[in-house]
């Protein structure tokens, strides 16, 4: 959740471009797949539920995408473990 909230934290300091739009958001795409929802924003009536959508989307996004990596890691963990008696 970190990751996510610090790439939004530099987008929305105008550090990460939206989507594909430099080097910088290619990085953030790497490291939170949710942040391509950045694309989905735009000029709307109530841009402050809008933002506060999107960043909520985002960091539970990539909190479970990470969740997910994590419990695999460690089925696979527990799976090639041999257990000693």
């Amino acid at each position: 959740m970190a990751v996510a909230i610090g790439v939004y934290l530099a987008w929305s300091h105008g550090i990460i471009a939206p989507a594909f739009h430099s080097a910088g958001s290619a990085i953030a795409l790497f490291f939170c797949p949710p942040f391509i929802l950045s694309i989905a924003i735009g000029p709307t009536a109530d841009a402050n539920l809008a933002q506060a959508l999107l960043v909520g989307t985002i960091v539970l996004a990539n909190a479970v995408l990470y969740a997910g990596v994590a419990a695999g890691g460690f089925f696979l963990f527990t799976l090639t473990r041999k257990k000693r008696s």
